[in-house]
């Protein structure tokens, strides 16, 4: 061989060592950073699995909701309102809920995977609305009113039991409600069920209590009952109007009967007023006068007795000027004293 060929084989070698060095490294920084990655993919994953998993150990009951707890299809626990107190009550009622445990709280709570289910319902007031329905009051006049009621869910347990969803409670309520409503509005006349509201939601009052007795054992109860439509059927609608027309019109007729006499009593008073102060005003008067008079007199007397001639002339011009007037003939004496002071004696 020559000393060039020799020379080509050694370069051919040294660049297969450093080929097979920078191999050797790559595969082994592979495998360093292909380790970290695989830890940390690991984590994470392990991590995705925790918080996928987690919320099957949790379960929420917000402000507004009730809910039922259940293990293996039994009720163990019901979660309500804070101050729900028609609740205790209602769970006394079924022997089969002695051991279920109530809960006044809301919030976050743990629960079993597979093994814990949870049933909730809203704690809100729901209205209910019924459909259009014919009344006779007592007087045998018939309406046809619309009734409106708020109830809430204060028992899941019972609810979920009796009813199960606000449909269902919505079509109970219809055959609850009206007989109660209509059992004492047929006791009242129509008058008192059209203008006395006071009467009448004390009525609707007491069957609210009668009511809610009835709906316990279902874990609800009706807040209120209200009547916010009546009308008359159009058979009755004439005499009605009638009816009212003549009731007014006697209200009418008391009212002015009352009012003439309220108006005379008050003109007897005041005329017997006006009377008694004019006498009093003419007796004070009379007594003024006469004292006034009395008090001239004396003035007079205490006056012309310092000089009686005077006096008798001042008499006689008063004479004169009330008897005396420019169409005044006087047939009389010449010597008579009446004439003293025309003759000149």
């Amino acid at each position: 061989m020559s000393p060039f060929f020799n020379s080509s084989d050694s370069e051919n070698n040294s660049f297969s060592d450093i080929k097979g060095n920078i191999s050797e490294n790559i595969k082994e920084n592979s495998k360093k950073v292909m380790g970290k990655f695989g830890k940390s993919f690991i984590f994470i994953l392990i991590l995705a699995i925790i918080l996928s998993t987690a919320s099957s150990f949790v379960f929420t009951v917000r402000e507004d909701e009730v809910a039922v707890v259940r293990e293996f299809g039994k009720i163990t626990k019901i979660i309500v309102d804070r101050d729900s107190i028609e609740t205790e009550n209602q769970h006394n009622l079924k022997p089969e809920l002695k051991g279920v445990k109530l809960i006044y709280d809301k919030g976050l709570f743990f629960k079993i995977p597979f093994i814990t289910n949870v049933q909730k319902n809203t704690s809100k007031l729901l209205t209910y609305i019924s459909q259009p329905e014919e009344i006779n009051t007592r007087d045998k006049i018939k309406y046809q009113i619309t009734m409106f009621a708020q109830w809430e869910i204060t028992h899941p347990g019972l609810f979920q039991m009796t009813l199960k969803s606000i449909n269902n409670a919505s079509g109970f309520l219809d055959d609850q409600i009206y007989p109660v409503v209509i059992q004492r509005i047929n006791q009242l006349n129509s008058e008192v069920f059209l203008t006395d509201k006071e009467k009448l939601y004390a009525t609707l009052n007491e069957g609210l209590e009668q009511l809610n007795k009835k709906v316990a054992e279902n874990g609800i109860v009706v807040k209120d009952i209200e009547i916010y439509r009546t009308l008359l059927p159009a058979a009755n609608i004439e005499s009605t109007y009638r009816k009212m027309i003549a009731e007014r019109e006697a209200i009418a007729q008391q009212m002015r009967s009352e009012g003439q006499e309220l108006y005379q009593k008050t003109v007897a008073e005041t005329d017997k007023e006006v009377a008694q102060t004019i006498a009093q005003s003419i007796e004070e008067a009379e007594k003024i006068r006469g004292k006034a008079d009395a008090t001239a007199l004396e003035i007079y007397a205490q006056g012309f007795s310092r000089d009686p001639e005077f006096y008798e002339f001042w008499k006689t011009l008063d004479s004169y000027e009330k008897t005396i007037d420019e169409n005044t003939v006087i047939f009389i004496d010449k010597n008579n004293r009446f004439l003293k002071y025309f003759s000149g004696q």
